[in-house]
């Protein structure tokens, strides 16, 4: 869902929204089916990993479409084109903590996915994802990047790519 105009507080790395002129901003959700079922540990890891795996395509789709609105965009404005920020999430870029959530959330009609942010906000069911992309003439990129240069876990991070150094 884009947003023009929101007002987040993302903290020290607002910079990375500055020039946004549009927002992405979205949570999605593989459902609670998988946290509702029990058994075998195998089978619950696997599905575990199966649920991880979806929300990251969902996710991947998301940057896609910011980047296709940004071209988009790109293509209606005269004087240069547009392009994307990383993704941000709140509790995963340092000094944008998890009750960011609150303001981010606030934009979207969680309810109509079967979404809830709880009183420590994390997102219900656990499987979904929140995230902003910001849009723009001031950004160079034209592909939504991660924010892992940013985490204080950068050096240590067991998922962190090789390539986003």
């Amino acid at each position: 869902m884009a947003v023009d105009g929101a007002g987040l507080t993302v903290g020290p790395k607002s910079s990375l929204l500055a020039p946004a002129k549009r927002l992405l901003a979205a949570v999605y959700t593989i459902g609670p089916a998988l946290e509702a079922r029990g058994g075998e540990p195998l089978l619950s890891y696997m599905l575990d990993c199966a649920g991880v795996m979806a929300l990251g395509m969902i996710g991947q789709r998301l940057r896609l479409l910011a980047e296709e609105q940004a071209a988009a965009a790109s293509s209606h404005v005269r004087g240069g084109g547009w392009g994307v920020s990383p993704s941000l999430s709140p509790g995963s870029l340092v000094g944008w903590p998890l009750r960011g959530q609150r303001e981010l959330c606030a934009l979207l009609p969680l309810a109509d996915i079967g979404v809830r942010l709880n009183q420590y906000c994390v997102l219900e069911p656990h499987k979904s994802v929140s995230m902003v992309v910001g849009l723009g003439p001031g950004y160079e990129s034209h592909e939504v990047g991660s924010v892992c240069r940013y985490c204080s876990l950068r050096d240590t991070c067991w998922r962190r790519r090789e390539s986003e150094t």
